[in-house]
């Protein structure tokens, strides 16, 4: 299983998106389906328009819903590994080494 506390995640560059409401509908070029992002999903969305940690990530969310970050982590490796899964999200190079 992959270490998600190693990784640095950020949108695909590949992937269309559009905000209706408060969800975010996720298609690419030459698929003819689309994904549709819950409101939480979509808020962890737009916090990868630019390079993120889950730590990172799981921070800014829990911030911004009022969490403990303790709280919500498992919840955010899963959706992480969703959009990974689903190639939403890519892994990008680690630079702070």
């Amino acid at each position: 299983m992959r270490n998600l506390n190693e990784s640095v995640f950020r949108r695909s560059p590949i992937a269309l998106y559009r905000r209706v409401g408060g969800e975010v509908i996720l298609a690419t070029p030459g698929r003819e389906d689309f994904d549709s992002l819950s409101s939480t999903a979509s808020a962890a969305w737009e916090i990868l328009d630019s390079p993120k940690d889950l730590d990172e990530l799981v921070k800014e969310l829990a911030l911004a819903y009022g969490m403990q970050p303790h709280s919500i982590v498992s919840d955010v490796a899963s959706l992480v590994l969703d959009l990974l899964r689903r190639g939403w999200i890519e892994e990008v190079e680690n630079n702070d080494s």
